[in-house]
């Protein structure tokens, strides 16, 4: 028995992700990552995706469920001007997931072991990259636009 044949007839189309449209979901927080970027700057990739099983919740984009499973990445980058500007976001990602107050991570490990897998609400918005010279739609996070979840789902 194979694991797999491929078969160039049937990929699956190309280009159907567009950017989510903004305004606010219930996510999960699924995995965290130090990153680097081409210019040297530090970050802290965050992979979100956006809540199943929610209802009709009013104020939610994704209360018909249309996006439910969607992955999308945010990112804190270290800022040289504002060193205080990651303590700040972070801090906001980690309360919204429910650290306790003065909750101490002693390394990013630590950080990243707790807050994978909780539920948060986020606002998302839109940024314009350039890569390649095309300019692309991304979704994007601010740090103020981190919430606790609104919505506790049974055996989620």
């Amino acid at each position: 028995m194979n694991f797999l044949k491929t078969d160039y007839d049937h990929l699956p189309e190309g280009g159907g992700y567009d950017a989510l449209p903004t305004g606010n979901y219930e996510v999960v927080i699924k995995d965290i990552n130090e990153k680097e970027a081409a210019t040297g700057n530090a970050g802290i990739a965050f992979q979100l995706e956006v809540r199943h099983g929610i209802g009709n919740e009013a104020g939610l984009v994704n209360a018909n469920g249309k996006f439910a499973g969607r992955v999308f990445f945010t990112t804190v980058w270290n800022s040289e001007r504002n060193p205080e500007y990651r303590f700040t976001t972070l801090n906001a990602i980690a309360v919204a997931a429910g650290a306790s107050n003065k909750r101490i991570y002693e390394t990013f490990e630590d950080f990243k072991k707790e807050l994978i897998n909780k539920p948060v609400r986020v606002a998302v918005t839109h940024d314009v990259s350039t890569f390649q010279g095309e300019d692309r739609v991304q979704e994007t996070v601010a740090p103020w636009d981190w919430e606790p979840t609104q919505i506790v789902l049974e055996n989620v």
